[in-house]
Protein backbone atom coordinates (compact mmCIF):
# COMPACT_ATOMS: atom_id res chain seq x y z
CA UNK A 1 0.00 0.00 0.00
CA UNK A 2 2.91 2.50 1.00
CA UNK A 3 4.30 1.78 -2.92
CA UNK A 4 1.26 3.18 -4.47
CA UNK A 5 0.70 5.94 -3.22
CA UNK A 6 2.37 9.54 -4.36
CA UNK A 7 1.41 11.65 -1.94
CA UNK A 8 4.10 12.13 0.29
CA UNK A 9 5.66 13.73 -2.36
CA UNK A 10 5.78 17.69 -2.22
CA UNK A 11 3.16 19.43 -4.65
CA UNK A 12 1.70 15.81 -5.66
CA UNK A 13 -1.99 16.40 -4.17
CA UNK A 14 -4.75 13.98 -4.25
CA UNK A 15 -6.14 15.01 -7.63
CA UNK A 16 -2.27 14.41 -9.00
CA UNK A 17 -2.22 10.73 -7.34
CA UNK A 18 -5.76 10.15 -8.67
CA UNK A 19 -4.21 11.27 -12.52
CA UNK A 20 -1.52 8.78 -11.93
CA UNK A 21 -3.64 5.83 -10.96
CA UNK A 22 -5.89 6.89 -14.27
CA UNK A 23 -2.83 6.46 -16.62
CA UNK A 24 -1.94 3.35 -14.59
CA UNK A 25 0.65 4.15 -12.75
CA UNK A 26 -0.43 2.48 -9.44
CA UNK A 27 3.40 1.58 -8.00
CA UNK A 28 6.51 3.31 -7.46
CA UNK A 29 7.99 0.61 -10.00
CA UNK A 30 5.53 1.24 -12.48
CA UNK A 31 6.47 4.74 -12.73
CA UNK A 32 9.70 4.93 -12.86
CA UNK A 33 9.16 2.06 -16.21
CA UNK A 34 6.73 4.35 -17.86
CA UNK A 35 7.37 8.44 -16.69
CA UNK A 36 8.48 9.05 -20.11
CA UNK A 37 5.21 8.18 -21.12
CA UNK A 38 3.24 10.58 -19.25
CA UNK A 39 1.90 13.38 -21.16
CA UNK A 40 -0.63 14.78 -18.55
CA UNK A 41 2.18 16.61 -16.30
CA UNK A 42 5.32 18.66 -17.26
CA UNK A 43 8.37 17.28 -17.46
CA UNK A 44 9.38 19.14 -14.17
CA UNK A 45 6.72 18.08 -12.21
CA UNK A 46 7.76 14.55 -13.48
CA UNK A 47 11.13 15.11 -12.78
CA UNK A 48 10.96 15.62 -8.65
CA UNK A 49 8.51 12.35 -8.87
CA UNK A 50 11.15 10.07 -10.02
CA UNK A 51 13.60 11.66 -7.50
CA UNK A 52 11.57 11.65 -4.56
CA UNK A 53 10.87 7.72 -5.68
CA UNK A 54 14.77 6.95 -5.45
CA UNK A 55 14.75 8.32 -2.16
CA UNK A 56 11.32 6.19 -1.41
CA UNK A 57 12.68 3.02 -2.14
CA UNK A 58 15.69 3.80 -0.19
CA UNK A 59 14.26 4.92 3.26
CA UNK A 60 12.06 1.75 2.62
CA UNK A 61 14.47 -0.68 1.76
CA UNK A 62 16.12 0.03 4.89
CA UNK A 63 13.40 -0.11 6.78
CA UNK A 64 13.30 3.68 7.92
CA UNK A 65 9.38 4.27 8.22
CA UNK A 66 10.48 7.82 10.33
CA UNK A 67 11.01 9.38 7.02
CA UNK A 68 7.61 8.35 5.72
CA UNK A 69 6.21 9.85 9.18
CA UNK A 70 7.53 13.33 8.44
CA UNK A 71 6.46 13.15 4.48
CA UNK A 72 3.25 11.60 4.44
CA UNK A 73 -0.29 13.44 5.81
CA UNK A 74 -1.68 12.12 9.20
CA UNK A 75 -4.57 10.50 6.88
CA UNK A 76 -2.30 8.77 4.78
CA UNK A 77 -0.19 6.91 7.26
CA UNK A 78 -2.03 3.69 7.36
CA UNK A 79 -0.07 3.01 4.34
CA UNK A 80 2.53 2.14 6.21
CA UNK A 81 1.09 -0.71 8.68
CA UNK A 82 2.47 -3.72 5.98
CA UNK A 83 5.74 -2.36 6.89
CA UNK A 84 6.55 -2.02 10.02
CA UNK A 85 6.09 -3.60 13.78
CA UNK A 86 2.08 -2.78 14.81
CA UNK A 87 1.83 -1.94 18.42
CA UNK A 88 -1.87 -1.95 19.49
CA UNK A 89 -1.63 0.08 22.54
CA UNK A 90 -4.26 1.23 25.08
CA UNK A 91 -3.92 2.73 28.98
CA UNK A 92 -6.27 3.33 31.98
CA UNK A 93 -5.69 5.80 34.31
CA UNK A 94 -6.98 7.45 38.14
CA UNK A 95 -9.12 10.31 35.91
CA UNK A 96 -8.33 12.39 32.78
CA UNK A 97 -5.75 14.62 34.23
CA UNK A 98 -2.16 13.40 33.10
CA UNK A 99 -1.01 16.05 35.72
CA UNK A 100 -3.07 15.24 38.13
CA UNK A 101 -3.89 11.58 37.76
CA UNK A 102 -2.35 8.55 37.22
CA UNK A 103 -1.92 5.84 34.47
CA UNK A 104 -3.14 2.63 36.41
CA UNK A 105 -1.82 0.11 33.22
CA UNK A 106 -0.41 0.12 29.84
CA UNK A 107 -1.40 -2.63 27.72
CA UNK A 108 0.32 -3.76 24.40
CA UNK A 109 -0.36 -5.93 21.84
CA UNK A 110 1.65 -7.66 19.06
CA UNK A 111 -0.97 -9.24 17.09
CA UNK A 112 0.08 -12.20 18.80
CA UNK A 113 0.49 -11.79 22.10
CA UNK A 114 -0.60 -9.25 24.92
CA UNK A 115 1.20 -7.78 27.80
CA UNK A 116 -0.39 -5.72 30.74
CA UNK A 117 1.89 -3.19 32.54
CA UNK A 118 0.86 -2.66 36.21
CA UNK A 119 1.17 0.62 38.57
CA UNK A 120 3.55 -0.72 41.16
CA UNK A 121 4.73 -3.78 39.84
CA UNK A 122 6.50 -3.37 36.28
CA UNK A 123 4.53 -0.47 34.45
CA UNK A 124 8.37 1.47 33.86
CA UNK A 125 9.16 -1.68 31.69
CA UNK A 126 6.13 -0.26 29.44
CA UNK A 127 7.95 2.26 27.77
CA UNK A 128 11.48 0.02 26.80
CA UNK A 129 8.09 -2.22 25.07
CA UNK A 130 6.82 0.19 23.19
CA UNK A 131 9.97 1.58 21.80
CA UNK A 132 10.13 -2.25 20.16
CA UNK A 133 7.08 -0.61 17.09
CA UNK A 134 7.19 1.19 14.86
CA UNK A 135 3.89 1.98 14.55
CA UNK A 136 0.99 2.29 17.21
CA UNK A 137 -2.47 2.29 17.08
CA UNK A 138 -4.95 3.46 19.61
CA UNK A 139 -8.32 4.76 19.88
CA UNK A 140 -8.50 8.31 20.97
CA UNK A 141 -4.54 8.25 21.78
CA UNK A 142 -3.51 11.52 20.14
CA UNK A 143 -5.80 12.97 23.03
CA UNK A 144 -5.42 10.75 25.98
CA UNK A 145 -3.32 7.62 25.74
CA UNK A 146 0.04 9.04 24.85
CA UNK A 147 -0.27 12.73 25.99
CA UNK A 148 -0.40 10.69 29.42
CA UNK A 149 1.96 8.27 28.52
CA UNK A 150 5.12 11.02 27.28
CA UNK A 151 4.29 12.74 30.56
CA UNK A 152 4.59 10.14 33.26
CA UNK A 153 7.57 9.21 31.12
CA UNK A 154 8.97 12.39 30.37
CA UNK A 155 9.58 11.77 26.70
CA UNK A 156 8.39 12.12 23.68
CA UNK A 157 6.90 8.94 21.56
CA UNK A 158 7.80 9.21 17.52
CA UNK A 159 6.87 6.39 16.10
CA UNK A 160 4.16 6.60 13.88
CA UNK A 161 0.88 6.80 15.02
CA UNK A 162 -2.94 5.51 13.91
CA UNK A 163 -5.64 6.88 16.04
CA UNK A 164 -8.37 4.81 15.15
CA UNK A 165 -11.01 7.33 16.70
CA UNK A 166 -10.42 10.29 13.69
CA UNK A 167 -9.71 7.42 11.20
CA UNK A 168 -12.91 5.73 11.82
CA UNK A 169 -15.20 8.84 11.40
CA UNK A 170 -13.97 8.43 7.76
CA UNK A 171 -16.99 6.29 6.71
CA UNK A 172 -19.11 7.26 9.71
CA UNK A 173 -18.38 5.97 13.09
CA UNK A 174 -18.07 8.06 15.87
CA UNK A 175 -18.71 7.96 19.50
CA UNK A 176 -16.33 5.60 22.26
CA UNK A 177 -14.44 2.50 21.51
CA UNK A 178 -17.15 0.16 22.96
CA UNK A 179 -20.11 2.02 21.02
CA UNK A 180 -18.15 1.19 17.48
CA UNK A 181 -17.30 -1.84 17.93
CA UNK A 182 -21.27 -2.48 19.12
CA UNK A 183 -21.90 -1.49 15.61
CA UNK A 184 -19.55 -3.43 14.14
CA UNK A 185 -20.15 -6.31 15.41
CA UNK A 186 -17.06 -6.98 17.40
CA UNK A 187 -18.09 -8.72 21.15
CA UNK A 188 -15.56 -9.22 24.49
CA UNK A 189 -15.87 -11.50 27.16
CA UNK A 190 -18.86 -11.76 29.06
CA UNK A 191 -17.05 -11.22 32.16
CA UNK A 192 -16.10 -7.56 31.12
CA UNK A 193 -19.07 -6.34 28.89
CA UNK A 194 -20.40 -4.18 30.86
CA UNK A 195 -16.82 -2.46 32.35
CA UNK A 196 -15.93 0.96 30.90
CA UNK A 197 -13.83 3.74 31.85
CA UNK A 198 -15.49 4.57 35.20
CA UNK A 199 -15.86 0.96 36.00
CA UNK A 200 -11.77 0.62 35.47
CA UNK A 201 -11.38 3.23 38.12
CA UNK A 202 -13.51 1.89 40.65
CA UNK A 203 -11.58 -1.53 39.88
CA UNK A 204 -8.41 -0.13 40.64
CA UNK A 205 -9.54 1.04 43.49
CA UNK A 206 -10.36 -1.81 44.98
CA UNK A 207 -7.36 -3.55 44.16
CA UNK A 208 -4.96 -0.49 45.29
CA UNK A 209 -6.84 0.13 48.63
CA UNK A 210 -8.11 -3.36 49.37
CA UNK A 211 -6.29 -5.37 47.78
CA UNK A 212 -8.72 -7.16 45.82
CA UNK A 213 -6.49 -9.31 43.05
CA UNK A 214 -10.00 -10.18 41.53
CA UNK A 215 -10.71 -6.57 40.60
CA UNK A 216 -7.30 -6.33 39.54
CA UNK A 217 -7.69 -9.46 36.86
CA UNK A 218 -10.95 -7.93 36.07
CA UNK A 219 -9.04 -4.78 35.16
CA UNK A 220 -6.69 -6.46 33.43
CA UNK A 221 -8.80 -8.38 31.42
CA UNK A 222 -10.82 -5.16 30.41
CA UNK A 223 -7.42 -4.09 28.97
CA UNK A 224 -7.10 -6.94 26.98
CA UNK A 225 -10.07 -6.98 25.21
CA UNK A 226 -9.44 -2.95 24.42
CA UNK A 227 -6.02 -3.92 22.93
CA UNK A 228 -7.05 -6.83 20.78
CA UNK A 229 -9.99 -4.77 19.49
CA UNK A 230 -7.89 -2.51 18.11
CA UNK A 231 -6.38 -4.84 15.59
CA UNK A 232 -10.03 -5.91 14.51
CA UNK A 233 -10.87 -2.15 13.84
CA UNK A 234 -7.52 -1.38 12.15
CA UNK A 235 -8.49 -4.39 9.89
CA UNK A 236 -11.71 -3.20 9.26
CA UNK A 237 -10.55 0.22 8.45
CA UNK A 238 -8.54 -1.17 5.87
CA UNK A 239 -10.47 -3.20 4.10
CA UNK A 240 -12.69 -0.06 3.90
CA UNK A 241 -10.15 1.69 2.59
CA UNK A 242 -8.84 -1.07 -0.53
CA UNK A 243 -11.62 -0.77 -2.29
CA UNK A 244 -11.65 2.96 -3.81
CA UNK A 245 -7.92 3.00 -3.70
CA UNK A 246 -7.74 -0.06 -5.89
CA UNK A 247 -10.53 1.56 -7.96
CA UNK A 248 -8.59 2.62 -10.80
Amino acid sequence: MLENTFSHIDGISEKTEQQLWEEGIKTWEEFLEKHMEISSLPKTKLDKIKQEIIFSKHYLNNNDLHYFSKKLPSNQQWRCIDYGKIGYVDIETTGLSKYTDKITTIGIYDGEKSRIFIRGKDLNEALEHLQEFDILVTFNGKQFDLPFIEYHFRTKINSIHLDLRFMLKEFGLKGGLKAIENTLGISRAEEVEEVDGLEAVRLWRAYERLGDEKALDKLIMYNIEDIINLEKLLNYYVESKLPSFFRY
